[in-house]
């Protein structure tokens, strides 16, 4: 839609729009512009895109509410491929025109249709119609201003050669670049014109990362015209996709720039703001395809796609069986076992049929296919107490405690795994408390916020709390699966026993630590009493570590130590 005669006013006063001084930087000389399309969707709109992507290239929109709603799926589109999607209003008005209420009448009915075309709620820049914006309008805004340093005028000529010549002679570095993508004559001298920059070094990115990268605040009540600068902090990189081979299979990580959010998928598709969100490093055993890419902001805000493709699979993880004192093992390809606890590879034993296991002895297994990537280490031992454990080798310190408390009920294992080194949380304390206890009944129920009464240590959780063993947070939350600290651990301890802290020698074992004043007010009297009587011993000679996590292993030591007392 066309400027009108505002535009030539506009044009006399540009230079006297507000910019941000930019932060420190990291790029010296690197030149960056920013390409912005107004009043569309419109019916050239996906084919654009279709071109923009196959530059590589990212560019803002700014859309009327009333053609989003005509153009929905091309708006999300657009959003799913990095573009920045911004408000040009509902229906384009001149808002200085416009009372403070119908200008929030405008963004807010906008900021709806946009909201449902892209399926997600964002906050959205606004660039004024016509670039009308005065004062009043600027504050009624509640966001930035974004105008323009180059007019295409595209509006006016219908010309795409002009449009080119535009964009050629007039952009600098920081330029804000004025397009409509409702006329069919803009599509091709835009075009022409962003292969002539690119040729010139720059790089175009969308108005938020322009902003950001020349550290110019975007905040309600600046007028941004351009974005100059001698320098730029750099572009958001794309992801890292590094496979690892451990003992327990392939794993997958994914690294980005700090403060970025990583999406991906496994399956070859292109990522989307609604795929997984990368939390840490996670198996993947067959042939894939992962793709990512990291956002600082969905809105304009992400860098390329990452892909990395893994085509070739992993054998499976032979199955390992006990029958008669005979060690069975079932895999496909050729099968490699050790008995010393060692690794084994194809240099080891070869299974041929049964093999003796006695106790206390560890079985290790693996599958070589030709053509496969080795599969992960199965583990199998019998132990003194008749326990099957694929994860508790006969010579860890924590062998036989873990042994007892299985065998005793106190804790279990999960399909033969123990999880030793995995952090103990507070609902299994409590689970082997009350076991200790004897199970006894409970009466009376408790409101818990977080516990349901079909969570299976219901009765452990309700018994602790009646009792006064375990408290709440201040939201009123028991939080039962939260990792437990080692002052925790103490203070549940130390509340069942009613014990006596022991007066100043028991408070003297605390000061043969280093890290004694790290131990918290609440707990205190606690560690005091839970060290001095053995219960609890330092993570070394000096150093205690009240705040640090319980391991299940050493859950399972510090039961049977209660249970001793």
């Amino acid at each position: 839609m066309g400027k009108r005669s505002i535009v030539l006013l506009l044009a006399l006063v540009m230079t006297l729009g507000v910019i941000p001084p930019a932060h420190a930087a990291a790029v010296p000389g690197q030149k960056l512009a920013a390409i912005t399309f107004d009043d569309g969707p419109g019916p050239y709109t996906d084919g654009l895109l279709d071109e923009l992507a196959k530059r590589g290239v990212t560019v803002t929109f700014f859309m009327q509410g009333r053609n989003v709603e005509r153009y929905s799926a091309v708006v999300k589109k657009a959003y799913e491929a990095g573009h920045q999607i911004a408000s040009h209003t509902y229906d384009h008005p001149l808002l200085t025109n416009l009372s403070n209420a119908a200008i929030q009448n405008q963004l807010t009915v906008a900021a709806g249709v946009l909201d449902r075309a892209t399926g997600v709620h964002n906050s959205y820049m606004v660039r004024p119609p016509y670039g009308g914006v005065d004062a009043r309008v600027l504050s009624a805004l509640g966001a930035p201003a974004i105008l323009w340093s180059v007019d295409t005028r595209d509006w006016e000529s219908r010309n795409a050669d002009a449009v080119y010549r535009h964009i050629v002679s007039d952009t600098r570095d920081g330029s804000i670049i004025l397009l409509h993508d409702v006329h069919a004559t803009t599509i091709p001298g835009a075009l022409r014109g962003i292969d002539a920059l690119l040729a010139q070094g720059y790089e175009l990115v969308t108005v938020s990362e322009l902003l950001r990268r020349r550290g110019c605040d975007a905040v309600p009540g600046v007028k941004f015209y351009s974005a100059p600068g001698s320098a730029a902090l750099p572009g958001i990189s794309q992801p890292a996709i590094i496979p690892t081979e451990t003992a327990g299979g392939r794993l997958i990580t994914l690294s980005a720039d700090a403060g970025a959010t990583i999406y991906y998928t496994t399956d070859g598709t292109v990522p989307t703001s609604q795929s997984a969100v990368y939390t840490g490093p996670f198996p993947l055993e067959d042939a894939a395809t992962v793709k990512a890419f990291a956002a600082l902001t969905l809105n304009g805000g992400r860098s390329r796609v990452s892909e990395l493709i893994l085509d070739v699979p992993r054998v499976q993880a032979p199955v390992i069986a006990l029958n008669g004192g005979l060690a069975v093992i079932s895999a496909n390809g050729e099968i490699y076992y050790t008995l010393d606890g060692t690794a084994p590879t194809a240099n080891s034993e070869r299974y041929t049929g049964p093999v003796p296991l006695s106790v206390n002895t560890m079985i290790r297994a693996v599958s070589i296919q030709p053509g496969c990537r080795d599969s992960s280490i199965s583990s199998l031992m019998h132990s003194e107490l008749g326990n099957l454990f694929s994860d508790v080798p006969p010579t860890e310190w924590y062998y036989h405690d873990v042994d007892r408390v299985v065998s005793q009920g106190l804790m279990a294992a999960e399909a033969r795994a123990f999880f030793p080194e995995r952090a103990a949380t507070r609902r299994e304390l409590v689970s082997v408390l009350y076991r200790l206890a004897g199970a006894p009944n409970t009466y009376g129920t408790f409101r818990i916020p977080d516990v349901s009464d079909a969570d299976p240590a219901y009765a452990a959780i309700v018994w602790a709390v009646g009792q006064h063993i375990l408290t709440g947070f201040e939201d009123g939350t028991i939080r039962p699966d939260a990792t437990l600290t080692r002052e925790q651990l103490a203070a549940v301890l130390f509340r069942m026993r009613g014990e006596n802290p022991g007066g100043g020698s028991a408070q003297m074992s605390l000061y043969a630590f280093e890290d004694w004043q790290s131990v918290h007010g609440f707990a205190w009297n606690a560690m005091a009493w839970a060290v001095s009587s053995g219960l609890l011993n330092g993570v070394s000679d000096t150093v205690l570590a009240p705040g640090g996590a319980l391991t299940r292993a050493q859950l399972a030591s510090i039961a049977l130590r209660i249970q001793a007392l």
